[in-house]
């Protein structure tokens, strides 16, 4: 089994290759360009150099979120479009689970949080496989005051290591879930955008 999984909701964008269960390869897209400029190519690379087709993918697997509004929409819009041209199943993974894997395995509390800017985050909590708290919006001081003393902390908020969503942890994220042929996948947005909160601003001013 082939499965294909792309991360676009981090400022870098990825593309990892499975094949029965295992990694094959994960690859970078050029930090320096757009999402939308980077993932077609990566793929087409990736796929290249590893003399895979993407007729040969199986399943595809995305991050839908929470991360960069732009990201997100490119990420699920292409595999959405790739599953849908070619008949295959898509799993749809959350960038906290994800990062919540990379932690590797421990018995202490996982919270993974993603810097949403001013002072917020989107974060979850994880203990021995469940979910604690599922994934939301939080206030971090708030929030991080009523973490247990123990719990490990991963992603890009109050960590000496940032660590970034990837499609590697995406993939095996997928492999855990499970996937639901013909199934979209829908972007995991927890807050409005820049944009929205600007313009209902602008309203509440007028």
């Amino acid at each position: 089994m082939m499965l294909l999984a792309i991360d676009t909701t981090a400022a870098t964008a990825t593309a990892a290759l499975f094949r029965d269960g295992t990694l094959v390869v994960e690859r970078e897209a050029d930090a320096d360009k757009k999402h939308a400029e980077t993932v077609l190519p990566l793929i087409d690379t990736l796929l290249e150099e590893n003399g895979v087709t993407i007729a040969q993918i199986d399943r595809f697997a995305v991050d839908i979120g929470p991360g960069s509004f732009t990201g997100v929409r490119i990420g699920v819009s292409l595999v959405n479009a790739l599953a849908f041209a070619l008949g295959k199943p898509i799993v749809s993974v959350d960038s906290l689970f994800t990062l919540a894997l990379s932690a590797g395995e421990t018995q202490k509390p996982v919270c993974a949080m993603i810097d949403a800017r001013n002072g917020n985050a989107y974060a979850a909590l994880y203990h021995s496989g469940r979910t604690i708290i599922e994934p939301c919006a939080v206030e971090i001081e708030s929030f991080c005051a009523k973490l247990p003393e123990d719990t490990i902390l991963i992603g890009d908020v109050r960590t000496e290591h940032k660590t970034a969503p990837s499609a590697a942890f995406v993939g095996l994220a997928a492999m855990q879930q499970g996937a639901q042929t013909g199934a979209e996948a829908e972007p995991l947005y927890l807050r409005p955008s820049q944009a929205e909160r600007t313009k209902k601003q602008s309203a509440k001013e007028a």
